[in-house]
């Protein structure tokens, strides 16, 4: 027998309103539950791993909130993985320890908690066979040689990712787009008559190797070798070559970076004004640009698709199956 999702989801609704928590459902999360200068992000799963929990945790740290992981049972390696990557773990010994908290607070204080007048664990439960489907997170993988970011973002989680936006998913596959990625640097004074202007400026970004757009981002944990799944991928293959994509890139840096400076100087009795951009030139700029793929999952729906960045979880697009792009 496993727990029921929803009868946990309520039972903890009821329990943190209790404690005087705001409480609320949010597309972040099953529950929000808000007090003072508090957040608590709580999410309920069947099969926690450890893509789910760095997901989960990554979201908490976005919104600088605190997050409670709710499961039936939790297995060593990854209760290893949550505590490290700061999550709270509440499994069934504890859930009904915070209840019993809970009941045990409201009664010497004469009050009557909405848990339940009495709690009966077996509306907790359902029968296994009607689950939610499959893991889907240990399918057979192959490491292969390919720059790219890690997978973060597990099947299961771009599946429910994907469901708010498109319904039940028809199919899903996996793809791994090619984006030249680039770190600059400079440091550039220029000077106009008598003012100088700091033009330094660094960072990173990337060009998409299909499209040719250009987006300031900073990747970290680059790796060279990444597992696959033994299906349903494709990697794509660069159409923007490098020189063209150091062009757009520059481009894009020198737009970043360009100052509108207002100056003024005196003539005669008069204070003259003049407006005067800088921008640094592109043999001014040091500029390293390299490959790297981004895992991408694109799901179909009954009339959309969906493309979910597999390391961070953002949509990157939504699209009918005529490819006409709707956000």
């Amino acid at each position: 027998m496993s727990m029921h999702k929803q009868a946990v989801i309520d039972i903890v609704k009821n329990i943190f309103t209790y404690y005087g928590y705001s409480v609320s459902s949010s597309s972040m999360c099953d529950l929000l539950a808000e007090k003072d200068t508090e957040r608590l992000l709580i999410k309920f799963e069947n099969d926690p791993n450890p893509n789910s929990i760095r997901y989960f945790s990554n979201i908490a740290q976005r919104y600088r909130g605190k997050s409670i992981l709710i499961s039936e049972f939790f297995d060593e390696k990854t209760r290893m993985s949550a505590i490290g990557d700061g999550l709270t773990l509440w499994d069934r010994s504890e859930l009904e320890s915070q209840i019993g908290r809970a009941v045990l607070g409201g009664m010497e204080h004469g009050e009557k908690i909405q848990v339940k007048e009495k709690i009966d664990f077996s509306t907790m439960q359902v029968p296994v066979q009607v689950q939610e489907p499959v893991k889907v997170e240990y399918e057979k993988t192959i490491k292969v040689l390919l720059r790219s970011v890690p997978i973060t973002i597990g099947k299961s989680d771009a599946l429910s990712i994907a469901e708010a936006k498109v319904g039940h998913a028809k199919s899903q596959s996996l793809k791994f787009i090619p984006v030249w990625y680039y770190s600059y640097s400079f440091k550039i004074q220029k000077t106009f008559k008598s003012k100088v202007v700091d033009l330094s400026g660094e960072g990173e970004g990337y060009i998409h190797a299909l499209t040719g757009e250009n987006c300031f981002i900073k990747y970290r944990e680059i790796q060279d070798n990444t597992f696959i799944p033994t299906q349903n991928y494709e990697i794509k293959q660069p159409i923007v070559q490098k020189k063209d994509a150091v062009s757009k890139a520059l481009n894009s840096i020198i737009r970043e970076h360009t100052k509108e400076i207002r100056l003024n100087e005196m003539i005669g009795d008069t204070i003259v004004f003049e407006n005067k951009m800088f921008a640094p030139d592109p043999g001014e700029i040091n500029l390293k640009l390299d490959i790297l793929h981004i895992p991408v999952w694109e799901i179909k729906g009954k009339r959309e698709s969906i493309e979910i960045n597999g390391y961070d979880g953002h949509i990157m697009a939504v699209k009918l199956y005529n490819d006409a792009e709707m956000v």
